[in-house]
């Protein structure tokens, strides 16, 4: 348990675990944890349905040229748009409610000007192919599931990721230089996963790196 406000914001590649460690992060630290219940609160809110929201989440706007009918070169934002707006809305307003753990919807930052632990998992992608492989056994197991077409879905959902965080942001997804901690669930494990972030949360979030090297008189 905590005894003090903590927002993590979680980003993920897809089939790395990113949901699974959020979710375990969250029960571990008894916090509220959100992700699809972001998208139930903006269906409330905007009236779309909660499948309608789901297709298009995490989704850059896309814009259509008209000029090809018209002549004028005119720019129609799809529902994307509204979606990304609300959901916007509900982080920061998550955030204003307490600790919790976020997953997805560059969170960390619509977030920027709050406090946060910001995270990104990873994973090589043969491990995330593996993992969606059983993922899709076990909840569809009278289908086959082929590792060619799953690579491509994961590829292309990575791809819709990163496009709608850098479309959002001035950062880019999975580098570096954004985040507060970058975990490799292949080598970590989920589990292990839950257990660095609870540590650098309890342990020394915002330390001084240099604070326990001894000083050293310059040469």
């Amino acid at each position: 348990m905590l005894d003090h406000k903590v927002i993590i914001t979680i980003d993920r590649e897809f089939g790395s675990g990113g949901h699974e460690v959020g979710r375990r992060l969250a029960e571990r630290l008894g916090v509220p944890f959100y992700d699809d219940e972001i998208i139930t609160r903006a269906a409330a809110n905007t009236g779309y349905h909660e499948e309608y929201i789901k297709a298009n989440d995490e989704k850059a706007p896309d814009y259509t040229v008209s000029s090809l009918f018209t002549g004028i070169d005119t720019f129609q934002p799809s529902p994307f748009s509204r979606i990304q707006e609300e959901e916007f809305r509900i982080i920061r307003e998550i955030a204003q409610e307490g600790s919790c753990v976020i997953v997805g919807r560059a969170a960390d930052y619509i977030l920027s000007d709050e406090e946060h632990v910001s995270i990104f998992i990873f994973a090589p992608i043969e491990e995330r192919v593996k993992r969606n492989l059983e993922v899709a056994k076990t909840r569809f197991p009278d289908e086959n599931a082929d590792a060619y077409a799953m690579e491509k879905k994961v590829k292309q959902i990575d791809k819709q990721r990163r496009r709608y965080y850098e479309f959002y942001t001035d950062n880019k997804w999975g580098g570096r230089d954004v985040y507060d901690l970058l975990i490799n669930t292949s080598r970590a494990g989920v589990e292990g996963a839950v257990d660095i972030i609870e540590a650098y949360i309890k342990g020394g979030k915002g330390k001084d790196l240099l604070s326990d090297v001894p000083f050293l008189p310059e040469k």
